[in-house]
């Protein structure tokens, strides 16, 4: 998956999303081990390294990335640029954190960016252009309902899916959202079965 950074975090990533090659210690975060793992795993034969004219282990970042698909490590944000783009519009981080783990683990790519309200929302809505929008309907500013009828009344954004969000799942809000073009309305806390239940509906499936 790849995570859209803050405005604060652009001029790094933009960078790293530069390097062509990376040292043993970028490479041991990548795959979650030491870079002592690293050093053993090159020396083995298990992983291409060259050297810099300084000495310095290099991998480079074509076969790093055949390496992490091969032993079906996931692609880290940095490494991964064709995923499905999917906006979380919530300002619980917990519920942020839970869908965003769930995508992670996800055999899908996953392109992720976050908004805490409906303003950042329609801002990232234009500049991300997402397919899949996982909307909590009750939002500071412009509510869930307003976002979810501008984005299916726009024709820049109607074939964007919808998955509303509440933890007030009643009958006429439920019908509310759906009526505004929602595909689906998902009650919270939710389940990892429920979000995949959620993308399966949209044409996205996670296994």
């Amino acid at each position: 998956m790849r995570v859209v950074y803050a405005e604060a975090e652009l001029k790094e990533a933009s960078f790293m999303d530069q390097k062509q090659s990376f040292s043993t210690s970028d490479v041991a975060k990548y795959c979650h081990v030491t870079a002592d793992t690293i050093r053993k795993w090159a020396e083995a034969g298990r992983i291409n390294v060259f050297k810099t004219p300084g000495g310095h282990r290099r991998i480079r970042r074509e076969e790093l990335i055949a390496f992490l698909r091969e032993n079906g490590i996931p692609l880290h944000s940095d490494l991964s640029h064709d995923g499905v783009k999917i906006l979380i519009v919530d300002n619980d981080k917990t519920i942020i954190a839970v869908i965003k783990r769930f995508l992670e683990h996800a055999p899908t790519n996953f392109e992720i960016s976050v908004a805490s309200d409906g303003f950042e929302a329609g801002h990232q809505i234009g500049a991300f252009s997402p397919k899949v929008v996982f909307l909590d309907i009750r939002l500071s500013g412009i509510d869930g309902f307003e976002v979810c009828r501008r984005i299916k009344n726009s024709p820049d954004t109607v074939d964007t899916h919808v998955i509303a969000m509440t933890a007030f799942h009643e009958e006429e809000v439920v019908a509310e959202i759906q009526g505004v073009g929602a595909a689906t309305c998902l009650k919270k806390p939710f389940t990892p079965d429920s979000l995949r239940r959620a993308l399966a509906m949209v044409g996205i499936e996670t296994g």
